[in-house]
């Protein structure tokens, strides 16, 4: 044999070489794919980061390398394997969305670094290495870590493909589909593959939609308090700030800090963005408890405006060493994950919606489809239900005892509701606060009515005298907190626990979902008892929790939930007074729990104010309005109260005041409950004017959908219903007139059927 190997000339084994050559070089960049014709099972397996290229359009994807692979009357969904990037095109109006920043912007990106790679890069991940000492996270992606692009195929309505990064021993594994006028990217959990790094966040296709701020007309539009814009801005200044927030708030769990919340906690898990006449609006589906929505404007990461969903998969906790002497370090879970797929969809909306009303109008819809919300069927159509709030008691602190502040026993509630319905307000609700032993401020063993209030026996007689009325009664009831030891109640047993194993408590004690469901087993033969209709799910001051409204896991081993499951657990808990003929009213409330409920309390209708933010918006009532009532603050609690009444009319708001019968001046040092003007006596002239106003506005348009909101000049706004009602509000101090309405400084104007009141 060697000697057969030395009669081969030399010439012979130089050519032979360089056509072996050739053929791998061939073989290596034909694209076998053929996605063109749905077999995309047949494509190669990329490697993404292992050819360096140079700067210019050719770092991103080409547009001759996208095949279609899916669809229907509205898209057509392109990926290109290589990349695994994606395109959509709508075919309503020829837009294209890519999932990758905005490629007639790329020549002028001054980015530079791993930047410059997250930019470019389909995902983007932060790891720790938990394995000995704990070190500082780190950030990559595909492309740093030349990961390759494997296993893709043709599903039904799109693709298949995994992300492999064996640098880091990651593995992740997504689908992208269309559904109608949407693309949903999703990340299969079964399929996430950590080595000897431990994941903390993901970021799948995080500059979708991103671009410049070339002159055009565009802002991000994030989820904050009732919903802010960041306007796309060529010069900006805050070269730091972004915006990042959990979607249903922080878990408490999880928290590091005790700090409070500088920002309001996420109700809604969507947002959205606007370039010119492009818009599309993303809901955070699977996994939006897992959530956080991170948006950036120009100026900070690059010069690129994107908004993403930041899908957690490890968060820090403080594990205790000395409880008595605060001592505790900050860590991971190196075990366990956070699991469960990650969903986000991403609409696509028409050049006329393009728009954050249009945003907040395909939000309403989706509420309809995927949570079969239905239009509201007002108790009188032509006049709005005011929410008259009855303190019972409450409590002041004291030196060695704490004093009881009795303020409204139920034959006060009678007196009061009599009055104001004399006075002209014949439809109204009331919901009874701080009826249990120890007043407001006493939490989580509610039973029964206070002796000093009247007892059951006077609740039964006010509840059936306020129907004489047609009045129906609620009782306020907060389930997220205990600071008592009545229901057998221990703060050890039932007590919510972080990872770290310790109780959490802010003045009192969060409590484990799962106690509730015993309290419920009394709670609600009781509430059946006195002929109450219902249940007000109360909140406690400035504390982010409440009963649909936030979640957090629980690491008791009596009642373990994660933050899912915690989601879940409201929602069966709030179910099971609909299934007892209890109606519910929410507080501050968060888009999980809106099915349930008939009424919002308290809903928020401000933001921030961060500096990169620059107005607020009414994107929840937008999409709220005609499917649930809601209230904002008391209106005798207003700090601005003509500009807050004008706020209510703009954002269609319905009346809410809080009253007692006695001892206003002790309450400004009330333990929970600090209220500056709650005398009823003092408030019924005023009250009796502004419901007249307010129902002048809205009492016709409770059921119907806000079609418009805009700005019509400098503090001048407009809100558009779809019977064509126009409510104009002017906070300024000058006189707005234009197309025969004139609206005085602080004042509104009712345009209906052409003419203005």
């Amino acid at each position: 044999m060697k000697k057969l190997l030395k009669r081969v000339p030399i010439k012979v084994w130089v050519w032979s070489v360089l056509i072996i050559a050739l053929l791998l070089f061939v073989i290596t960049r034909l694209d076998i794919s053929s996605l063109d014709r749905g077999t995309a099972a047949a494509a190669q397996q990329a490697n993404v980061g292992a050819l360096k290229v140079e700067k210019g359009l050719k770092e991103l994807p080409q547009e001759e390398d996208f095949k279609t692979v899916a669809q229907n009357g509205q898209l057509e969904l392109k990926l290109d394997a290589k990349t695994g990037h994606f395109n959509v095109t709508d075919k309503r109006n020829g837009n294209v969305w890519r999932s990758y920043p905005e490629p007639e912007d790329w020549l002028t990106e001054t980015q530079e670094g791993s930047w410059r790679n997250h930019l470019r890069s389909p995902v983007m991940l932060r790891y720790i290495d938990l394995t000995g000492k704990v070190t500082q996270p780190k950030e990559t992606n595909l492309l740093e870590e030349q990961g390759k692009i494997i296993d893709v195929s043709n599903i039904d309505g799109g693709f298949k493909l995994t992300f492999d990064m064996p640098s880091k021993q990651f593995t992740i594994p997504i689908e992208v589909k269309l559904e109608g006028d949407s693309v949903v990217t999703k990340i299969i959990d079964s399929g996430v593959k950590e080595g000897s790094l431990s994941l903390i966040w993901i970021r799948l296709y995080p500059f979708f939609g991103a671009a410049h701020s070339n002159g055009q007309e565009g802002y991000l539009f994030i989820p904050d308090g009732s919903g802010a814009l960041i306007p796309y801005s060529q010069h900006n200044t805050n070269v730091n700030r972004i915006y990042q927030e959990p979607v249903y708030g922080t878990d408490a769990s999880f928290k590091a800090n005790d700090e409070p919340q500088s920002r309001s906690p996420i109700q809604i898990p969507v947002f959205g963005a606007k370039s010119g006449d492009k818009g599309f609006l993303t809901v955070i589906e699977d996994g939006a408890e897992l959530s956080d929505v991170v948006a950036s404007p120009s100026g900070v990461f690059s010069n690129y405006n994107w908004i993403t969903a930041q899908q957690n998969y490890r968060s820090t906790y403080r594990q205790v060493t000395n409880e008595q002497k605060g001592r505790f370090f900050t860590t991971y879970n190196k075990t366990d994950r956070f699991s469960g797929n990650r969903a986000v969809r991403y609409i696509m909306l028409d050049k006329p919606k393009a728009n954050y009303v249009g945003m907040a109008e395909r939000y309403r819809q989706y509420l309809m489809d995927a949570q079969k919300m239905q239009v509201v069927k007002p108790k009188n159509s032509s006049k709005l239900p005011m929410a008259i709030n009855i303190v019972g008691a409450e409590r002041q602190n004291g030196l060695i005892t704490d004093a009881y502040l009795k303020a409204t026993t139920t034959a006060d509630a009678m007196k009061i509701v009599q009055r104001l319905y004399g006075a002209g307000i014949d439809n109204m609700t009331v919901n009874y606060m701080g009826w249990a032993e120890g007043g407001y401020s006493d939490l989580g063993a509610p039973l029964p009515v206070d002796s000093r209030l009247g007892g059951a026996k006077g609740m039964k007689q006010f509840v059936q005298f306020a129907h004489t009325y047609d009045i129906p009664v609620y009782l306020d009831t907060n389930y997220m907190f205990n600071n008592l030891s009545a229901a057998s109640f221990n703060r050890r047993v039932n007590g919510l626990r972080d990872l770290g194993g310790t109780v959490l408590k802010k003045n009192q004690t969060i409590v484990s979902l799962g106690y509730l469901d015993k309290v419920f087993d009394k709670d609600i033969p009781y509430f059946k008892s006195l002929g109450v209709d219902g249940v007000s799910l109360g909140t406690i001051g400035f504390n982010p929790e409440g009963l649909g409204r936030t979640v957090n896991s629980d690491f008791n081993t009596n009642f373990p939930v994660s933050r899912e499951d915690a989601r879940k657990k409201q929602q069966e808990l709030i179910q099971r007074f609909k299934d007892a003929s209890l109606d519910v009213r929410g507080s501050k409330s968060s888009s999980f729990s809106f099915p349930y409920l008939s009424t919002i309390d308290k809903l928020i209708d401000d933001y921030s104010y961060d500096s990169f933010s620059e107005t607020s918006i009414p994107f929840v009532q937008i999409a709220l309005h005609g499917l649930v009532n809601y209230t904002s603050q008391y209106i005798n609690e207003r700090q601005e109260y003509q500009k807050q009444f004008l706020r209510d009319l703009e954002y269609g708001s319905s009346p809410s005041f809080i009253f007692i019968a006695d001892n206003a001046e002790d309450f400004k040092n009330a333990d929970e409950l600090h209220l500056y003007s709650p005398d009823y006596r003092g408030w019924e002239t005023e009250a009796v004017q502004q419901y007249q106003k307010m129902n002048e506005a809205l009492g016709d348009v409770q059921n119907q959908f806000i079609v418009n909101h805009r700005t019509l000049a400098t503090d001048v706004k407009e809100t558009t219903y779809a019977n064509g009602k126009r409510i104009i509000v002017n906070y300024g101090n000058t006189t707005y007139s234009s197309g025969g309405v004139t609206v005085r400084p602080l004042d509104y104007q009712i345009v209906k059927g052409g003419t203005t009141r």
